[in-house]
């Protein structure tokens, strides 16, 4: 395992002390558990059909959560940016294969954890249990918005609410993946973006 500055860690550091503060023993060990790696656009973080053992903070680049229909197209179901922790938690905590596939949709820089270190803290450590607590709880309203915002906006309104929530988005995902994350056609996407711009 290879061990990083100060500097650059204290990126996740930030982001765990927002919900959950540790005391200097538990950053030490969780501190520990982060191995730095990097991922080719394309490249998949998880693979559907396998057991996740992994959680990721991202600290450059983005990804896509990716379903798949019985015959076999994708489908974006989530982003994940720049301070997002992301992992198939489901896979993670059931032990069973994932649903989904989580692929860089950029060049990807990351620190992985190895989840069942992770859970072993989570047992010693009740700080730790609770920041992964709120973590599913995060995620659990994020998908929830994302389901209620699929029935009842719009697609314009639905872009709207990603351009203000998650601006960087547009910069980072392709078209096709925003269309599908957006529950529409790539062309019906390029007319309202066309038609904000007026």
């Amino acid at each position: 395992m290879v061990y990083f500055p100060f500097d650059k860690t204290n990126l996740v550091k930030e982001s765990i002390f927002k919900l959950a503060n540790f005391s200097s023993e538990e950053w030490a060990f969780y501190k520990q558990l982060l191995e730095e790696v990097s991922f080719p656009k394309k490249a998949l973080l998880t693979v559907r059909g396998e057991v996740e053992k992994y959680a990721y903070f991202i600290i450059e680049g983005a990804v896509k959560y990716e379903a798949f229909t019985q015959d076999g197209k994708g489908i974006c179901v989530d982003l994940g940016f720049k301070g997002n922790f992301v992992s198939s938690f489901a896979s993670c905590l059931s032990q069973q294969a994932s649903h989904i596939s989580i692929q860089a949709v950029t060049a990807v820089n990351a620190f992985r954890l190895y989840y069942p270190k992770v859970l072993e803290l989570m047992e010693k450590s009740k700080n730790a249990e609770r920041f992964h607590r709120l973590i599913a709880e995060q995620l659990y309203v994020r998908e929830s918005k994302r389901t209620y915002s699929l029935i009842s906006k719009n697609a314009e309104q639905r872009y709207l609410y990603l351009l203000e929530n998650q601006p960087d988005a547009l910069r980072q995902i392709p078209i096709k993946d925003l269309a599908s994350y957006l529950g529409i056609h790539p062309d019906s996407l390029s007319r309202i973006r066309n038609h904000i711009k007026l």
